[in-house]
């Protein structure tokens, strides 16, 4: 079985390999590196819709197949770029025509501590 230790990081980096015979499996470790998330975060990715479909290793083990994972990772990058150039970007300037807006009401003195008894 492949220890995290034992992937190579640069080959985790890189976009959909193209190889198949050779494939493996990958674990939490892996995925977390691959798209530069923490545990939980990497975890809720496993679960969205589109995602790989697990190989359940033992009750409490789960791996991915690598190309699968991959693939979804390139798919995710060409849906990215594909809606960064559609989405208009919002302003964040203040509109001047509308007032700033202000604290209105009455002020009150601060309430005093209870002694303590």
């Amino acid at each position: 079985m492949n220890r995290p230790d034992d992937l190579g990081t640069s080959r985790l980096e890189t976009a959909a390999p193209t190889w198949s015979a050779s494939d493996e499996l990958i674990s939490i470790t892996d995925i977390r590196r691959l798209f530069k998330l923490g545990r939980t975060a990497a975890y809720e990715l496993t679960h969205r819709p589109g995602f790989p479909d697990r190989v359940e290793i033992s009750p409490r083990c789960y791996r991915w197949w690598a190309s699968e994972v991959y693939e979804f990772a390139a798919t995710l990058r060409r849906e990215r770029g594909e809606g960064s150039t559609r989405r208009a970007k919002k302003s964040r300037l203040p509109d001047p025509a509308i007032p700033p807006r202000r604290i209105t009401g009455k002020v009150r003195d601060a309430r005093t501590r209870k002694e303590a008894s």
